[in-house]
């Protein structure tokens, strides 16, 4: 997939401030609608609103509008399955490979929801249908307020300008391409069935970090991801201990609320001005409200909270990698790669 791109000061000078006030009317507005664990469509909302690039088009609300579609389906999908484990698990294996392969090799981001969203609800049917209709009711309501907040903040806030930004996905080119998503797609289930066997939906994060991992056509990419998404739980662990220490002295919503919008426009704003790749930033944000907002409205204590998400987060990413890497060592020739894909020779 087409990685997040750095925005340009002069085209988007509001980018921070867009997210931050979405995020901050989402967190507004949870309570009021009745979401006991707004840490999903907060998470989400800040990434899709900065994940925005160039004029507002149609397509910027499409991931809104998809949201609610997609939670319904899938969760559908996985309460009339879950009861039939061949099915639930062939259904499982089919659209992992599916969701998979169209990351891979066509670096389409529908891929990521045909991969994320039945593995989410999944293993919500597996842990209890109160935790299903949760996770779907958190997806529908968070899409509609993520709706409501992109039209607002752009409203208020456009970018200042006309261009529109075209993804320039990058395909992976492979000689084996079934062989190559076999191995992709393995290492994904075996993540998966281990963390439906566990039974824990707190260990929900295991196979979302792998996709990426799994996605990623080569080494590099896959330690860029590393570094992105392993560094960033680190320090987005430690930005959240610090926000909950502040809100533990002074426990009340508009200080809660103040501390989300700061982190959130912080961050934001380094994806702009920062050295390091703009996703990042988004996901040191993205981990920082989510073990804030899961400390606090969640039933795991903070410090169980902290140590999971690190733990797994990086653990599972490093694990994924070595076995990835083996499995290709054994496998695979060194020239399937795009890399062993020598140009033809010009004809005289």
């Amino acid at each position: 997939m087409e990685t997040l791109t750095r925005v340009d000061a002069q085209e988007d000078p509001y980018l921070a401030l867009r997210t931050t006030l979405g995020v901050g009317l989402c967190f507004a507005l949870a309570e009021p609608l009745g979401m006991t664990q707004p840490m999903l469509p907060i998470a989400i909302g800040m990434s899709l609103i900065s994940g925005q690039r160039g004029a507002l088009t149609p397509r910027s609300f499409a991931g809104p509008i998809m949201l609610p579609v997609i939670a319904i389906i899938f969760s559908w999908l996985a309460a009339i399955t879950v009861h039939e484990p061949m099915i639930f698990l062939i259904m499982n294996v089919v659209l992992a490979a599916g969701g998979i392969a169209l990351m891979l090799f066509r670096g389409s981001r529908a891929g990521m929801m045909l991969t994320v969203f039945p593995a989410m609800m999944s293993i919500s049917a597996l842990y209890n249908e109160y935790a299903l209709a949760a996770i779907r009711d958190s997806m529908v309501s968070g899409g509609l307020m993520v709706g409501v907040a992109a039209v607002v903040t752009n409203l208020m806030f456009p970018p200042q300008t006309k261009r529109v930004h075209v993804d320039n996905p990058k395909p992976h080119i492979s000689r084996n391409p079934a062989l190559e998503l076999g191995i992709r797609v393995f290492v994904y289930l075996v993540t998966l069935i281990a963390t439906y066997a566990t039974n824990n939906i707190s260990l929900l994060i295991a196979p979302i970090m792998m996709v990426f991992v799994c996605a990623e056509p080569d080494h590099g990419g896959r330690m860029e991801q590393v570094v992105d998404r392993g560094g960033g739980t680190i320090v987005g662990a430690v930005v959240g201990i610090v926000a909950l220490a502040v809100y533990n002295l002074v426990p009340q919503f508009i200080v809660l609320l103040t501390l989300l919008m700061a982190i959130t426009y912080v961050l934001i704003d380094r994806m702009t001005t920062g050295p390091a790749r703009p996703q990042y930033y988004q996901y040191v944000c993205s981990v920082a409200l989510v073990i804030v907002l899961s400390s606090i409205y969640g039933t795991n204590s903070a410090m169980e909270v902290v140590v999971q998400r690190v733990a797994i987060t990086v653990g599972i990413m490093l694990a994924g990698i070595a076995l990835l890497s083996l499995l290709e060592a054994m496998f695979l020739r060194r020239d399937d790669g795009p890399e062993g894909i020598a140009p033809a020779p010009a004809r005289l």
